[in-house]
């Protein structure tokens, strides 16, 4: 079975560029024609409103993206209609051929480590095909994972230097004796975890999340995780740019992809936006993130 990481830089290569949809379910910035006739607070209502919203955004853009990338604290605040929704998601994204990142950050000791990995990594009905994961209760925490992934051809980003300026609290913090910020030992764990599972194209299927805010820490972390698949999340809405994104790239515009949520799905001024018009924005948004990162990075001429 073809690994996580060459899934992923196919079809980075075949759709000519490494950009991300994010999927972050807010219903109160929804359109009002995605709303209408189910404004009553129910789980049916958050199921349906949740999951025709993606579906119509999925349309927009699976011609254009790799993946996308559904964040699983903004199904979870709509209860079981939003895991519903995020189950019709998965499902949607897939069927139509894009991979699924789920970004949900988990992560506890070992025994609780390997029931998120089989939730999320395995067939259930939340399988992706790969998932976000802390590392901060250690390297036996982030095991089970790794495992996991081995056995069903997953992935995993785990999260190194997060887009956040507060990241800095924890994450630089430098380690006795070495002076190195913890997020380097941590890179080192990333690597190792993640030797073992090389795919054809030379990356690993243990990729790592780092922020398009700090391009010097992303630069210094590519150069220590050469075979690692980066997760640049921060481009746009939080600040970051297509320039410094790309330091986490290599020079031949691959090791990277980079995400974008509301600058894509919630970039319009008016919830009182025609459905023809939704789309149009929203192919827009997505087309104009393409060209500045394909710009930024050199990103590989698209293989038919």
């Amino acid at each position: 079975m073809q690994t996580f990481a060459d899934r992923l830089i196919d079809s980075v290569r075949k759709k000519g560029n490494p950009c991300i949809v994010g999927l972050d379910p807010r219903i109160d910035l929804m359109p009002d024609f995605i709303r209408s006739g189910r404004e009553t607070p129910s789980r049916e209502n958050f199921r349906a409103i949740v999951s025709d919203f993606h579906e119509l955004v999925l349309d927009t853009v699976a011609d254009l993206v790799p993946a996308v990338k559904p964040q699983l604290a903004f199904y979870e605040q709509y209860g079981l209609g939003g895991m519903e929704a995020f189950e019709n998601t998965v499902k949607a994204a897939r069927s139509r051929g894009l991979l699924v990142i789920a970004d949900g950050k988990r992560n506890d000791i070992s025994s609780t480590a390997e029931a998120y990995a089989t939730a999320f990594l395995s067939a259930t009905d939340f399988e992706a095909d790969s998932l976000t994961v802390t590392p901060y209760l250690g390297r036996d925490s982030l095991a089970p994972f790794a495992e996991a992934c081995a056995k069903h051809a997953k992935g995993l980003f785990v999260v190194l230097k997060s887009s956040n300026p507060g990241s800095r609290d924890f994450q630089d913090q430098p380690l006795a004796g070495t002076g190195r910020p913890l997020y380097e030992a941590i890179a080192a764990i990333i690597s190792d975890l993640g030797k073992n599972m090389l795919g054809e194209s030379g990356y690993s299927s243990i990729g790592a999340v780092v922020g398009a805010t700090f391009p010097e820490d992303g630069r210094r972390l590519r150069a220590l995780m050469p075979q690692a698949i980066i997760l640049v999340p921060g481009y746009g809405a939080q600040g970051g740019s297509a320039q410094s994104a790309a330091a986490c790239f290599h020079e031949n515009g691959l090791g990277a992809v980079v995400s974008s949520s509301r600058g894509i799905t919630y970039g319009f001024s008016d919830r009182g936006i025609s459905r023809k018009a939704f789309v149009t924005s929203v192919r827009d948004n997505t087309l104009r993130m393409i060209d500045e990162i394909v710009k930024a990075t050199s990103a590989p001429t698209p293989v038919s």
